[in-house]
């Protein structure tokens, strides 16, 4: 996961936050916090809301202070702090106007330390909670990140289908629907693997299949030419002759078709090697068809068959002439 890594990226985030086009009458003290944090300078704003909280005629907003300090660590990254700020402010001051705010902060909070089963019971209750509140389709879009961490692609795709649907001016607009065209790949890449799976699994059993037809034919080839070697008569010499040719023919072909063999299997070895990366690195896009391939090899093992088909005619042959 990300953390927060680029100051602007983290301005623009809080400019557009639902908060901040809220209009607060503040004193002095924490407006020059605010404006600190507006900045990104967040370590000078936690020492600004702290001078706050230690002015005892500021007590009125000493809330505001610890909920300020806590976004500031927030902004800052350091999530541990965050959660102790903000959980003391949720304990500490239950009815003030940031409330709302601090239990979807919670939320967030809970996603960031990857506790996302209990992100998105909280973040369920805030919504429940407060369903007028402005941070509605932020709540649901760390819902959707929730379920995607946990791998829950389907539940996590229905909430980000429902910010698009639901919250069309929301800025979590448009990264719900990237996550949602992320989604879709995933899934693509899914079929995809498991129809290499597939894939493999037929080509290795045709493959199978092919050499113990060939070890038969090879077999019967080597038995008739030990009885044509064998042969003493003029009419055994003749077919010595006539077949001993055509059977180094086969030999041949038997060769030819090994050699073959041999670089289906490296296509196999190949394929095995793609289905692997697949698995180490799912978002990497395949390069090659699939369908194509089968195609490719089921030709291949035709032409085989044929091949050793031809040479089963020659050996029935030679064995209705020798017996």
């Amino acid at each position: 996961m990300k953390k927060y890594i680029l100051p602007m990226a983290l301005l623009i985030l809080f400019l557009t936050d639902p908060l901040y086009a809220q209009t607060r009458d503040f004193p002095p003290q924490i407006e020059s916090g605010l404006t600190s944090f507006e900045n990104a300078r967040y370590q000078e704003a936690i020492l600004q809301f702290r001078d706050v909280i230690i002015n005892s005629s500021l007590e009125k907003y000493h809330g505001d202070a610890y909920y300020w300090i806590g976004r500031s660590h927030l902004a800052a990254g350091n999530i541990e702090k965050a959660a102790q700020n903000i959980d003391y402010f949720l304990v500490q001051y239950p009815d003030h106007s940031l409330a709302a705010e601090a239990q979807y902060q919670k939320g967030r909070i809970l996603y960031l330390q990857k506790e996302y089963d209990k992100a998105i019971r909280h973040l369920n209750t805030f919504i429940e909670n407060f369903p007028a509140n402005d941070y509605q389709s932020n709540a649901y879009f760390w819902i959707g990140e929730s379920f995607y961490a946990l791998g829950h692609l389907e539940k996590a795709e229905e909430v980000y289908r429902h910010i698009v649907e639901n919250f069309p001016r929301s800025y979590k607009f448009e990264a719900a629907n990237y996550r949602r065209s992320l989604i879709d790949l995933k899934r693509r890449e899914q079929e995809l693997l498991k129809l290499l799976k597939i894939s493999h699994e037929e080509y290795l059993q045709a493959l199978e299949d092919f050499e113990k037809r060939e070890r038969t034919y090879e077999q019967a080839i080597s038995s008739y030419q030990r009885k044509l070697s064998s042969s003493t008569s003029e009419y055994d010499d003749d077919l010595l002759n006539q077949y001993g040719s055509e059977i180094s023919s086969q030999d041949e072909q038997i060769s030819a078709l090994k050699s073959q063999l041999q670089e289906e299997r490296d296509r196999i070895a190949d394929l095995r090697n793609r289905i692997s990366s697949m698995q180490a690195s799912p978002q990497q896009q395949p390069s090659y068809s699939v369908e194509g391939e089968k195609d490719d090899v089921r030709k291949l093992l035709e032409l085989k068959n044929a091949a050793l088909s031809l040479k089963m005619y020659y050996i029935e042959w030679l064995q209705d002439n020798r017996e």
